[in-house]
């Protein structure tokens, strides 16, 4: 079970601020995503990847875009738009 974690229009777009789902690749959590969260398709996940005005980061060390890139138990996605800053 992985965790993802949503912030700014991701968040608002998916109606939730996490959830949690199978997934044991990038790619697969994705899809997933697109399944569970319908109103992220199109704007935020496009053919099962991420478009350049959002980010993905793993476990908030480092960020990610490659579908292939394995996830373990326990990991969590933060989707975030890319404008998002402090």
């Amino acid at each position: 079970m992985i965790e993802i974690e949503f912030f700014g229009v991701p968040r608002l777009r998916a109606g939730t601020s996490r959830l949690r789902l199978e997934a044991s690749s990038v790619g697969q959590a994705l899809r997933e995503l697109a399944q569970v969260c319908p109103g992220l398709n199109d704007a935020v996940l496009r053919s099962g990847r991420i478009p350049q005005s959002y980010k993905l980061s793993l476990n908030g060390e480092r960020f990610i875009s490659d579908p292939r890139t394995p996830l373990s138990e326990g990991d969590v996605l933060l989707l975030l738009s890319a404008d998002v800053g402090g």
